[in-house]
C-alpha cells in the first residue's frame, strides 16, 4: 500500500511499507541499502536518496514497495519496472518441430513409419535477472509443419520436417534473457519406392539458454521463496518407428517429443494413417504406413503461460 502523499510521518508508517524491523534509523532506509532497492521513487519520479545525500521523512511521501507483477503472456515490448531485479518464467518453451510422412514401398521388403518431431526446449519457475528500466522484447516460438518427400520425383524418399522456431527475451540492455530453441523436423533420406527402405530420423528436442543468471535461491518481496525450478534441454526428442517387414506390412508412426515431459508429443498414426498434431509445445507425430501412407503431423506452438517481474531480497 502507498504511503500518503502529505501529512505528518512517523517510522513507524514508513517501516510498514517498507518492511524493516526495530530499532529504526532513517539512515537504515537509503535507496541501495538492505530496505530499500536502487532506483526507488514516489509516485512523481523523485528518488529516494542514496547514502551520503540528505534524508527526510518527505522522501517517502508517495512511496511504495515493490510488489511482484501479476503473470502476463504478452509478447511483444515490455518495460521492466522500477525496483524489479529478476523475471519469473511460470512456463515456456520453444515450438515443436513436425512430423514425417510414412513410406510405402513396391517390392523393396518393408514399409516405413514416420518418425515423430521434437518438441521445444523447456522451463517452468524459473528466475532471471534482469536490470529495472530495460525494454525486454517477448517473442512465442512457433510449431514445424510436418514433412513429405521432396526427391526430384515421387519415388525419391527425402525430406525434412520444418522445425519448431525459438521462443526468446530479449533486452535493450542485457541483450538476450532467455533463448528455447524449437525442436527439429523428423527427416528421411536415401530411400526409393522399389528399394533401398530410407533412412530416417525423428527430430531433436530444443535447447535451454539461459543467457541472464539465474536465480536459485532467496525470497521476492511477496515472500516467495525463490528455487531452481525446471528445465529440460535438449532431451524432448521424437520416435523413429523404423520400418516392419514385408510388403504391405503394416506399421504405426512414430510419436513426437514432448517438450514439458508429461503431455504435448503429437501421437503417431496408426497403419495407414496421419500422425496427430503435438500441443503444449510438443512434436508432430509420424505418418503410419500400410501399403497406403499417412501424413506427418505439424508440430505445436511454443508453451507461453506467463512471465511475471519480481525483486528478490
Amino acid at each position: 500500500m502507498t504511503i500518503k502523499s502529505s501529512g505528518s510521518l512517523t517510522f513507524t508508517e514508513i517501516e510498514a511499507e517498507w518492511d524493516n524491523s526495530s530499532p529504526f534509523s532513517l539512515s537504515e532506509f537509503y535507496a541501495g541499502g538492505s530496505t530499500v532497492y536502487a532506483g526507488a521513487a514516489d509516485g512523481s519520479g523523485n528518488a529516494i536518496p542514496s547514502s551520503g545525500n540528505p534524508i527526510s521523512f518527505s522522501d517517502f511521501y508517495d512511496t511504495t514497495y515493490f510488489q511482484t507483477t501479476s503473470i502476463s503472456n504478452v509478447t511483444g515490448n515490455v518495460t521492466v519496472p522500477s525496483g524489479a531485479n529478476a523475471i519469473y518464467i511460470a512456463e515456456m518453451s520453444g515450438g515443436g518441430g513436425g512430423g514425417f510422412q510414412g513410406a510405402g514401398y513396391d517390392k523393396a521388403g518393408g514399409e516405413g513409419g514416420g518418425p515423430g518431431g521434437g518438441g521445444g526446449g523447456y522451463v517452468n519457475q524459473v528466475y532471471l535477472t534482469v536490470v529495472a528500466g530495460e525494454t525486454l522484447t517477448f517473442t512465442r516460438g512457433s510449431g514445424g509443419s510436418g514433412g513429405v518427400h521432396s526427391g526430384a520425383s515421387s519415388f525419391n524418399y527425402v525430406g525434412t520436417a520444418a522445425s519448431g522456431t525459438s521462443t526468446t527475451i530479449t533486452g535493450s540492455s542485457s541483450s538476450s534473457v532467455l533463448t528455447l530453441t524449437g525442436g527439429s523436423g523428423a527427416s528421411v533420406s536415401g530411400g526409393f519406392v522399389q528399394g533401398p527402405l530410407r533412412s530416417q530420423t525423428a527430430g531433436s528436442g530444443g535447447t535451454v539458454n539461459l543467457h541472464s543468471k539465474q536465480v536459485t535461491s532467496g525470497t521476492t518481496t511477496s515472500g516467495v521463496s525463490v528455487s531452481s525450478g525446471t528445465t529440460r534441454s535438449g532431451v524432448a526428442n521424437g520416435v523413429d518407428p523404423g520400418h516392419c517387414s514385408g510388403d504391405n506390412c503394416s506399421i504405426g508412426g512414430g510419436n513426437g517429443g514432448s517438450a514439458n515431459g508429461s503431455n504435448g508429443g503429437g501421437s503417431g498414426g496408426s497403419a495407414g494413417n496421419a500422425g496427430s498434431a503435438g500441443f503444449n509445445g510438443g512434436g508432430g507425430g509420424g505418418g503410419g504406413s500400410a501399403g497406403s501412407i499417412g501424413l506427418g503431423g505439424a508440430g505445436a506452438t511454443g508453451i507461453f503461460t506467463g512471465y511475471a517481474f519480481v525483486r528478490i531480497l
